[in-house]
Parts: C-alpha cells; structure tokens; sequence
C-alpha cells in the first residue's frame, strides 16, 4: 500500500518499529513497514530521520513531490542487479538493441494514444456523434502514423531518434486536438508542457509527475540506470530512462483519469489559483487528485494472459527491458493496451 503524508502540520515518525503519522499532535495512522511499498510526501509536512531509517531498512520508497507535481527528492533502497544491467544498457544506446527499444517506446505509445481515443468516442456515439467522430478519426490516423515505425530504418538510436520524435510530434498533435474537444470546458488549449496555464494542464503535469516516481520504482528495481535513456537525450539531471518508460505508461494512468474528472465535472475552475503566472491546483483538489491517482495505480490491468495492479505492471515491464538488454529476452515489446 502506499502512505500518502499530505498538508501543512502533518507529521511523519517512528515509534519502534512502527511508522506513525501525527497532525496537530494528534497520531492519525499507525503501520507496519512491511505493509507499505512507497511514501509520498506531497505539500508541506515534515518526517523524522528515525522513521526514513526505518523505511529504507524495509525497502520502502520515500518520494518527495512538490505542489505542481516535481520530484524533489526520492529515498529509495540499495541497486538491485546493476553492474551487469547497466552495463549492457550502455552499449545498447550504441547498437541496433537501443533504436530498437525507442520504436517499441514510441509504437506503444501511439496504440495507447489510440486505444484512449477508440474508447471515449465508443462511450460518446449515442450522446455526442460529433465529438465521438473526432475522436474515432484521430485514433484512426494515430494507427496509421503506428504504421510509419516499422520503415524507419537505422542501427542505433541517434540514426532514428528525429524520425521518431517526427512521428511522435504528429500523433501527440492529433490526440491532444481531439482530446480538447472534451477538455476545452476547463480552458485546455492545447498542451502547455511544465508551466501550465489553464487547470487541465496543471492535473497532467502533477499526474505525469507522480507517474515519474512510480516509473522510477520500477526501473530501480529492475536495475536500470535511470539517467541512460535511449528516446530522450542525455542531459544532467535527466532522467532519460525513466522517462523513455513512462512514455508507455502516460495514456492510460493520466490522460484518461483527467479526462473523467474533466467530463464528469468533477473539477472546476474555482479548485485552481494562479501562482506567478503558473496554474495550480489548490489544497483540496491536489488531495483529492493526488488520491484518484494512487488508487489506479492500483487498480488492476490485464498483461497477456495475467492481471497485474497496474504499479506491478511498470515493474514488470521494466524487468522486460533489462531482460532484453541482458540478453534474457529475444525482443522488447512496449507495454500497451486494446480498446
């Protein structure tokens, strides 16, 4: 289970082997190490070192994000696997093995693009056909852009790379026009990247930053050098390779989670204040957000022929690609899901 510490005189402790958390004096919650896999820590709170030293000796992430959604800081147990991981994971990024795993990042992307698309103009057909033909069109032409990967050609990552983003560039111009016919009732416009100027930007990128801890959970465990990506470029401070993961992973957890809040009127605009020029949201919504997130990771999501919670399903395709890089498996198939 994950231990969310949220809100100005909250308080995070240990008492034995017992986490506590206090507000106002007062103790809250009382668990059990063994009971948690991570901590969020969002807005302003405090927390002992004697309960982070009891965290970390459980192997309990501990992840510090700031009111628009930025990972300040993660605490997380030793590398798991690493030497022989993160060595292959070099040498893919200068062989056919890197380019390879920037099309399945990329492939899987789109089809969960399209696959988001397919299933908002199925729920809209009997109440909306304008609308739900938007978005049956644009899920249409993001699977024929899927088609464009397979001919791009090139032996490493920097040979295909800007014919990729080329594609990724057309698809993410066609989702987000269609996605805002649905999200123009909270002022979206279209993506505005890290400074968010209407609320529905302000929930993608808190959404997207969350999601980034959770990525980075797994591709630790699986290994992975978080810094060594294949599709973004390197840059200090970067962490490439979880981004590159979390590509697979943003449809599904984030974008469809806005857009029911969004469609269901379960947001409006007086939930959101402007901060220097940047909009977020407030303590109440934040909360709220921050809680219909947590529980669809959750939630569960079939992978082949099991069913995963969709944090274990990160995980589990994080393994996938270090098995890949290691040579365990024969190919790397991007994580995505049918409508």
């Amino acid at each position: 289970m994950r231990l969310v510490v949220d809100g100005f005189g909250k308080f995070l402790g240990r008492k034995g082997e017992t986490i506590i958390v206090r507000e106002e004096g007062r103790t809250v919650a009382r668990l059990q190490p063994r009971e948690l896999e991570q901590v969020v820590i969002s807005g302003k709170g405090s927390v002992s070192t004697d309960a982070l030293a009891l965290l970390a000796e459980h192997g309990v992430d501990v992840l510090l994000v700031d009111l628009r959604g930025n990972v300040q800081a993660r605490l997380s147990p030793p590398e798991m696997r690493t030497v022989n991981t993160r060595r292959q994971q070099y040498y893919a990024y200068l062989d056919e093995r890197g380019a390879t795993v920037a099309k399945a990042v990329i492939e899987a992307k789109l089809k969960n693009q399209a696959a988001v698309l397919g299933t908002l103009a199925k729920k809209r057909r009997d109440t909306d056909t304008k609308t739900a033909e938007v978005l049956y069109g644009a899920a249409q032409h993001i699977r024929a852009l899927v088609g464009e990967i397979a001919e791009i050609k090139g032996k490493s990552v920097e040979e295909v790379r800007l014919e990729l983003m080329n594609v990724e560039g057309r698809a993410a111009q066609a989702y987000w026009d269609a996605l805002g016919r649905i999200l123009c009732s909270l002022g979206f416009g279209g993506r505005s990247g890290r400074y968010a100027r209407d609320p529905v930007n302000a929930m993608l990128n808190y959404g997207y930053g969350v999601l980034l801890g959770e990525v980075w959970r797994g591709v630790h465990y699986a290994g992975l050098d978080p810094y060594g990506g294949f599709l973004h470029a390197d840059r200090p401070g970067k962490p490439s390779m979880v981004l590159d993961l979390m590509e697979e992973f943003r449809p599904h957890l984030v974008d469809r989670l806005v857009v029911k809040l969004v469609s269901k009127r379960m947001v409006s605009h007086a939930r959101f204040e402007m901060v220097q020029g940047i909009c977020q949201m407030r303590d109440e919504v934040r909360r709220f957000y921050l809680q219909e997130l947590l529980e669809r990771f959750e939630s569960e999501v079939r992978v082949g022929d099991r069913k995963f919670r969709w944090s274990d399903a990160i995980l589990y395709q994080a393994r996938r690609l270090a098995k890949f890089l290691r040579g365990e498996e024969a190919r790397y198939e991007g994580f995505w899901q049918r409508w």
